[in-house]
């Protein structure tokens, strides 16, 4: 994982975080350079793991899921083997190591109350690095920030007044290749799903559109297809 980039891979990052599911193509028109070179520089990006393309559901709606976030205090000299295990939880939204270098604070979006009791009762316990955490609840997200397109401009609608799509018999297994992938394509997503690539469009755009869904681009490294599992260091 790179901890600097040049400046064509700056900005080739800054369009695809504003738009994580643009084609190659678009990413070079926007830059004014070749295509070419837009993927040779780029694709390395998520292949090393500086870079991954993912989607954060809104957890307004979907009530299985429960928002929380860590403020976790470890040994320094193991802090970052604490992350990047942290880092490797196919329910961890993202890490950050704050404060002296001791801290970490960990975003999760955990599926039900078993999965949060386990990492607060198993996981962490079990770890001889941690030293000590505090957990809190979200108990609001605020739509907008599903709107951001990577320009300060005011969203032309209400984010109160956008109304969820309707679930669908595809969402789960969707929502799952794309929080594996963000920019897996429809065909990819299709098979995944068992549908069409013109279903897997439609509702990808229903999903993005109601809020349910924000495709993002996030620095780090992810574990594609990884199940949880005790975070147990030592």
């Amino acid at each position: 994982m790179r901890q600097v980039l040049d400046e064509t891979e700056r900005r080739i990052v800054s369009v695809i975080l504003a738009s994580p599911r643009a084609s190659w193509r678009a990413v070079s028109e926007e830059l004014g350079i070749s295509e070419r070179t837009v993927v040779r520089r780029a694709l390395p990006l998520f292949q090393d793991g500086t870079l991954r393309a993912t989607a954060v559901r809104n957890p307004m709606h979907f009530p299985g899921y429960i928002p929380m976030a860590l403020r976790i205090r470890c040994r320094p000299n193991r802090i970052r083997a604490v992350a990047a295990t942290l880092a490797r939880r196919p329910d961890t939204v993202s890490v950050d190591i704050i404060g002296g270098g001791d801290e970490i604070c960990v975003l999760f979006q955990l599926i039900g109350t078993e999965a949060r009791n386990l990492l607060l009762l198993r996981d962490l316990p079990a770890t001889a690095a941690v030293e000590s955490w505090t957990s809190y609840t979200m108990l609001r997200v605020f739509p907008t920030a599903f709107l951001w397109n990577g320009k300060p401009v005011k969203p032309s609608f209400a984010a109160s007044q956008v109304v969820p799509p309707t679930r669908h018999d595809v969402d789960e297994s969707l929502i799952g290749g794309l929080v594996a992938d963000g920019r897996a394509s429809y065909t990819e997503l299709a098979a995944r799903c068992g549908t069409s690539a013109l279903t897997v469009r439609r509702r990808v755009d229903a999903l993005v559109r109601g809020l349910s869904l924000r495709l993002a681009v996030l620095p780090g490294e992810v574990v594609n297809g990884a199940t949880p599992r005790p975070m147990i260091l030592e």
